[in-house]
């Protein structure tokens, strides 16, 4: 559409300057014409283009008994219908020696359903965790270390990535990959909302306008929290 009004425009407006072709000011008015013009029209088509993705960044600290051990950003990238999580972390703390934990998890959802999920983490330089979660053939596969299984899933709308991007106002569960299953989600006294994984560790989650602000960790052998950066 926005094409062929140019053209209208452009022949219109042609056939004007062609009356005075043989002037020298007639000339370079319209070689300038055209180049804003050209300009214009690129310009026009690309912002389809652009406003179709939408890129959404998010800087956390991590902080244990007042200091902080590390950081961990988060993206959310959306493409038409698709949408994608990316989350990098790395944390540095003292257990009789210093440990640095690094890790690296995406989602990406197509039409409200997650299609793949990675995790891949990192102690010290030594590979953890590194496993794959796609849906195949209206089943979810799970690839671990070079082995495959099947998960008795038949749709997964919200994992945990999402949490940070969008409150579980009403939601009563959300899929943990590591876990390889759905958890709880309780609404707290405090506002969080408290996810309990069955190792019997825990996570508390706190909102504000929609977004993840804290993240209380409750883990059998340490307590830590994640803070939004302002």
């Amino acid at each position: 559409m926005i094409p062929l009004l140019f053209y209208i425009f452009l022949k219109k407006y042609h056939n004007q300057i062609r009356l005075v072709k043989n002037s020298e000011i007639s000339k370079l008015i319209s070689t300038k014409f055209y180049l804003i013009l050209l300009s214009c029209m690129i310009l026009l088509l690309l912002i389809p283009i652009v406003s179709k993705t939408q890129n959404q960044p998010l800087n956390y600290k991590i902080v244990q008994g007042g200091d902080d051990i590390g950081w961990l950003k988060l993206e959310k990238n959306i493409t038409g219908k698709t949408i994608t999580l990316l989350l990098v972390s790395e944390i540095k703390t003292r257990f009789f020696f210093l440990i640095t934990m690094c890790a690296k998890e995406t989602s990406t959802y197509e039409n409200g359903k997650m299609i793949y999920s990675s995790q891949f983490r990192k102690t010290n330089g030594s590979t953890k965790l590194n496993k794959q979660t796609r849906f195949i053939a209206e089943k979810y596969e799970v690839e671990r270390n070079g082995e495959k299984e099947v998960l008795i899933i038949p749709f997964i709308s919200t994992n945990l990535l999402c949490l940070y991007f969008q409150e579980p106002a009403g939601v009563s569960q959300v899929y943990c990959d590591n876990h390889e299953s759905f958890v709880k989600i309780i609404k707290t006294d405090d506002g969080g909302y408290k996810v309990k994984f069955p190792d019997g560790n825990s996570n508390c989650y706190y909102y504000r306008g929609g977004i993840c602000t804290k993240i209380k960790i409750s883990h059998t052998f340490y307590s830590a929290e994640i803070i939004l950066k302002p």
